[in-house]
């Protein structure tokens, strides 16, 4: 583990990158003050289907969200799109060796009726972290700095236009996938995959995923 702390960006069901990040270090910092910015992972994750991979995006409410304050932006209850992200979970994972072991959870988080997206996303993430049993203590920026001292900054670095890892503490470990009897491996999906195919192995597949520990 590393002893500096992580200032990184809240995410959507974030990635196994993510959540490597979140292991490596001793502290984490949740960055709670920032604008919100398009086209990032902060509505948005990445699961794996039959026909690859599939985008989940979290509708927002009307307006201009680009440079909104993160805490304020809304969700819009539209076309019923809850009940869509776990119509699209369960095809996707209701085949998975540990669906019945997380199911009732995961279906739970995400019915959560949360209007509010930093507090829906921030919900997942503890709950992951709870469900996996992962050793992350979580802490909240109190003001948007810039320029940050005594931490590693990794806002604004995971994005949905990278396909690899851009961490090179960070790298693959191939598990079996629901459909990996149709398509090759696919790194770096949202842990969910992951949750759903290993289960409590998960977190050992996590710390080997990470290089410089």
């Amino acid at each position: 583990m590393i002893s500096t702390a992580l200032l990184i960006d809240l995410h959507y069901l974030p990635c196994l990158e993510y959540f490597c990040l979140l292991l490596a270090h001793e502290k984490v910092y949740l960055e709670a003050n920032e604008s919100y910015i398009k086209g990032s992972y902060r509505n948005k994750a990445k699961i794996i289907t039959a026909n690859g991979i599939q985008v989940l995006s979290i509708p927002l409410s009307k307006g201009k969200h680009q440079q909104k304050r993160i805490q304020d932006v809304k969700i819009a209850e539209v076309n019923n799109w809850r009940s869509q992200h776990w119509k699209g979970l369960k095809t996707a994972y209701q085949s998975a060796p540990y669906w019945d072991n997380y199911e009732m959870d995961i279906r739970r988080l995400c019915l959560n009726s949360t209007s509010n997206l930093w507090s829906y996303n921030l919900q997942w993430l503890e709950g992951i972290i709870a469900l996996l049993q992962l050793n992350i203590s979580l802490a909240f920026t109190s003001s948007y700095k810039s320029i940050v001292e005594n931490k590693i900054d990794y806002r604004h670095k995971i994005l949905p236009k990278l396909d690899t890892y851009f961490s090179s503490s960070i790298q693959s470990v191939p598990y079996e996938q629901v459909f990996a009897d149709r398509q090759s491996f696919i790194p770096n999906p949202c842990i969910i995959d992951l949750l759903f195919c290993k289960g409590p192995e998960s977190s050992l597949i996590l710390e080997n995923m990470i290089v410089n520990k």
